[in-house]
């Protein structure tokens, strides 16, 4: 799986990390190298609130399995 970042300066000089795919995902760093780490964490906060949500929908009858992506 490819998620595309894209990194823009924002208003404050500082520079913006969103996914493409996921508008949701959003975070902001003082230098590039520092949004490309905090990306990674935003993509994850996202995904385990998603989860949370969702696992609260599931019924009793359905079975749960683990899918681990590795995002390089």
């Amino acid at each position: 799986m490819e998620l595309h970042v894209v990194f823009e300066p924002d208003e404050e000089g500082w520079v913006r990390a969103t996914i493409e795919a996921l508008p949701g995902v959003i975070t902001c760093a003082p230098t590039l190298d520092e949004a490309r780490e905090l990306v990674r964490n935003a993509l994850d906060e996202w995904l385990q609130a998603l989860t949370s949500a969702e696992r609260a929908t599931i019924g009793a009858e359905a079975t749960r399995e683990t899918l681990t992506l590795s995002v390089a």
